[in-house]
This record gives structure tokens, C-alpha cells and sequence, in this order.
């Protein structure tokens, strides 16, 4: 009995320390929580990658953006690569999407929007050229194409610190600035030139001229010359934007600047640049032709040129004309056209042959229409003057055009901002369309007929 007695109160001993024990443990367990492994970014490999809504090859956008085939990726990786995009400068926007793939990694796919100033690149003043710094630019930036560059803080900034480092390096240490610089109405680069700048054009005059006088010279030069930075190379490129096409359209196709200087102006703080022009001799029209195409494929694109009748060569003419087949080509899909022009000179003859050189490029078709901010009603009617069928080719500009009519026309009153976005997919050639009808009223104010607006 004293045996039973003793082994019931050591029971009773072990189990009020057990007890004692759970006590203590449960604060501890509520202190240190089991972490929670379902919120940590799952690592797999990264099988493929491909870029949306890009102009840029797709190629240098995923280069700067550090993802490659075949190493880790997941979100917090994926985040990284899609700022270090942002960051570059050439973007207003960037997103991505992933998803597993077939072999149980994972498909990234980058949606992009480029910026839209891009210019072609200079160098004035430095003892290096242009072709230089392009090729050396290109080698540091996987998105600068060396054709032209994007005319952001950002970019412009790399751009500038490279170019020290370039001069640098060949024993010609200089601070540099970059900026954007008209050298016509129309044509804009982006200038690299000493920090320190360069003296500003006051004054310019002409000799040597009789076709065109030297007053219509002065006044066309002096529209985009006068308070520029003086560089021989960058006034030169003035001339040949500003003087050479008023002889070219009188068909003078040899004119030449074989002599320039500058002075310090006496009148104001500059410099006075004079300009010797030989003007060469008068050219005639052989014939206007398209080059590497068919007759019947010629004869098509010389109807869009609306080429006019001349005797004299009039280079601005034919240049006027491939803008016209440009934008033609463009609204039948193709949005990547370009049409630039070629010439061939007789000199003993005195006659020329222009050419229209057509790259056409893929052809783009339409995709999806997406339309926000109206009711049903609205939406149908919208649909209803929408006359572009998906896989028709899509016209560039139709959505802009679009809704500029939708407001002319007057089926919605009190209608409030509107915008078109399209998407452009330059992978497989597709162009979805969201529009979008900010305070919109939810109907029509009257019926509409099926496909209301076609193309341009």
C-alpha cells in the first residue's frame, strides 16, 4: 500500500512539471512564429524571355535588362531587371508578367513603351568624330542602336560621362556637355561639345552666288543660325539643311561650300561667318524610278508619289513624293516603311535619274479592340463605327483619326477626354487598340451605322 501510495505521488510530481513546462514553452512558441515559406519568391530557372511594345530590338532590351536563359529568376529578380529598364532612360513605362513553363521553369515576358525623342548624335569641337563616339557609345549602352539615341536626363547623362572617359583615355581630358540642338525646323541632334561652349553665330553672309541671291540666302540661314554654337562641322550641316534644297529644287544638284570662315562680330558677343558657295550647274530631268521592284509593283508606288510633271530635276519634289509613298505604305499596314531617295548624276549630259528606294518592312495587322468608360450602349455603338476587322492590316494613325470623327460627328454629347492606345507587338506584327472615354455619357444621343469611319 506505502509502494502504491509512493508511485501515485511521483505521478503526480512528473505531471505538475509537465505542466510547468508547457506554461514556459507557450509564450516562447507565440515569440518565435514558424516563418511563413509560402511568402518567399520561389526560385526556378528562367527558360525565356521576350519583350512586347517594343521599337528597339528585342535583343538589347533584355540585355539591359540582366536576365539571361537559364539562370535563377523569380519576382524579386524579376522586379530588379524591370527597374534597371526603367532606369535606363529609353522607357516612359515597363511591366512584366511570368508564368510557369512547359519544362518547369519560367516564361518572362517585358511590356514596354518607349520614349519618343530619339535623335542622331554629333560631335562639334572635340578632337574626336562622330563616328568616334557612336561606335564607342555603342560598345556602353546595349540600347543605344547607333543610329539615334533617346533625348533623356538619364541617357544623356551616361552619354556625356562615357564620352569624358572616351577623351580621357586617348590623352584628351575635357568636361563635356550634351544637349539637344536644331540644325533645322525639322532636324534635331543630340550636340556633344566642350562644357565650356562655343561662341554663338551673329552674322552670316554669302559670295559667289548668281542663281539665288545672297539677301533669300542670308534670311533662310539666319531662321535657324543666329545665337547657335559655332562649330564648322555643325554649320555645315546648316547649310546642307537649309541652302542645299533651295538649289536642289532648281536642280543645281552639285552645289558646294568650298570655303568658310569666322570673325569675332564687332557688334555683338559672337562670331560673323562668311560662306563661299560655288553653285555648280543646272541639272535636267531624265526620269524618276523605283529601285528593285517590278514594273507593275513600281508603277503602283509611283501613282502614291504623285510625282509632278518637270523639266528641271527638282530633288525637293521627288524627296516630297517619297514622304507620300512613306505614309501611304504605312496606312496599309506596313508601320515600319521607309522611303528614302537615291540620284544618279550625267555630268556630261547634265541629266539625273532620281530613285525611290522602298523598305517596306512586316506587315502589321489589328489585333483586339478594347473600349473603356461607356455602357453597353456606347460600347456597341463604338464597335459599330470601328471598321477595322481583326487580321486586317492596320492603318497607322486610325485610332487618333477615329476618335477625332466619333467628336466631329456628334454621337455623344458632352463627350470628355478621350485617348487611343495602341499596342504594338513587334514580335508577331499584331496591333491591339484600347480606347478609352473619360466621363462619357453612357448612350449615344443617336444610332449609328455599322463601320462608320474607314481607314485614312
Amino acid at each position: 500500500m506505502a509502494r502504491l501510495y509512493t508511485l501515485v505521488r511521483e505521478m503526480a510530481r512528473i505531471s505538475l512539471v509537465l505542466l510547468l513546462f508547457a506554461g514556459l514553452a507557450l509564450p516562447l512558441a507565440a515569440q518565435k512564429p514558424a516563418p511563413d515559406l509560402s511568402t518567399r519568391p520561389r526560385d526556378f530557372p528562367i527558360d525565356s524571355i521576350t519583350v512586347e511594345g517594343n521599337r528597339i530590338p528585342a535583343a538589347a532590351i533584355i540585355q539591359a535588362s540582366g536576365l539571361k536563359r537559364g539562370e535563377t529568376g523569380n519576382a524579386t529578380i524579376f522586379d530588379a531587371a524591370r527597374d534597371r529598364l526603367i532606369a535606363s532612360g529609353y522607357f516612359d513605362s515597363v511591366s512584366y508578367k511570368y508564368k510557369p513553363s512547359a519544362t518547369g521553369g519560367y516564361e518572362v515576358t517585358f511590356d514596354v513603351r518607349e520614349v519618343t525623342m530619339f535623335y542622331p548624335i554629333r560631335v562639334d569641337a572635340l578632337p574626336v568624330s562622330t563616328a568616334d563616339i557612336t561606335a564607342y557609345l555603342k560598345t556602353k549602352d546595349p540600347l543605344f542602336t547607333g543610329a539615334k539615341m533617346a533625348a533623356t536626363k538619364q541617357v544623356l547623362e551616361r552619354a556625356v560621362n562615357d564620352v569624358e572617359q572616351y577623351l580621357e583615355v586617348r590623352g584628351h581630358p575635357e568636361k563635356v556637355a550634351g544637349k539637344v540642338t536644331a540644325i533645322s525646323p525639322d532636324h534635331l541632334v543630340i550636340d556633344f561639345t566642350p562644357i565650356r561652349g562655343l561662341p554663338a553665330v551673329a552674322y552670316v553672309t554669302f559670295e559667289g552666288s548668281k542663281v539665288i541671291d545672297a539677301i533669300t540666302l542670308h534670311n533662310k540661314i539666319n531662321e535657324v543660325a543666329f545665337g547657335q554654337p559655332y562649330s564648322e562641322e555643325g554649320f555645315r550641316a546648316l547649310l546642307e539643311s537649309q541652302i542645299t534644297p533651295i538649289y536642289e529644287a532648281k536642280g543645281y544638284m552639285k552645289v558646294t561650300y568650298p570655303k568658310m570662315s569666322s570673325t569675332p562680330s564687332a557688334d555683338v558677343t559672337g562670331v560673323d561667318v562668311k560662306v563661299t558657295i560655288d553653285e555648280g550647274s543646272e541639272y535636267k530631268l531624265a526620269r524618276v524610278a523605283v529601285e528593285g521592284k517590278s514594273p507593275e509593283e513600281s508603277a503602283r508606288i509611283l501613282k502614291s508619289a504623285k510625282i509632278p510633271q518637270m523639266t528641271v530635276a527638282n530633288f525637293e519634289e521627288v524627296k516630297q513624293a517619297a514622304a507620300r509613298v512613306q505614309e501611304s505604305m504605312r496606312h496599309q499596314g506596313f508601320l515600319d516603311a521607309e522611303v528614302t531617295t537615291d540620284r544618279s548624276l550625267d555630268d556630261q549630259k547634265k541629266t539625273v535619274e532620281f530613285f525611290l528606294i522602298v523598305e517596306p518592312g512586316p506587315a502589321y495587322t489589328f489585333g483586339n479592340l478594347t473600349v473603356s468608360g461607356l455602357g453597353l450602349d456606347g460600347e456597341d455603338a463604338i464597335r459599330k463605327l470601328w471598321s477595322v476587322k481583326p487580321g486586317d492590316p492596320f492603318p497607322q494613325g486610325y485610332p487618333d483619326y477615329f476618335l477625332s470623327k466619333v467628336k466631329e460627328e456628334g454621337y455623344f454629347d458632352n463627350l470628355g477626354d478621350t485617348k487611343a492606345k495602341p499596342t504594338i507587338n513587334a514580335e508577331t506584327h499584331v496591333v491591339d487598340v484600347a480606347l478609352d472615354f473619360k466621363n462619357a455619357p453612357a448612350k449615344p444621343k443617336a444610332p449609328v451605322r455599322q463601320g462608320g469611319f474607314p481607314p485614312l
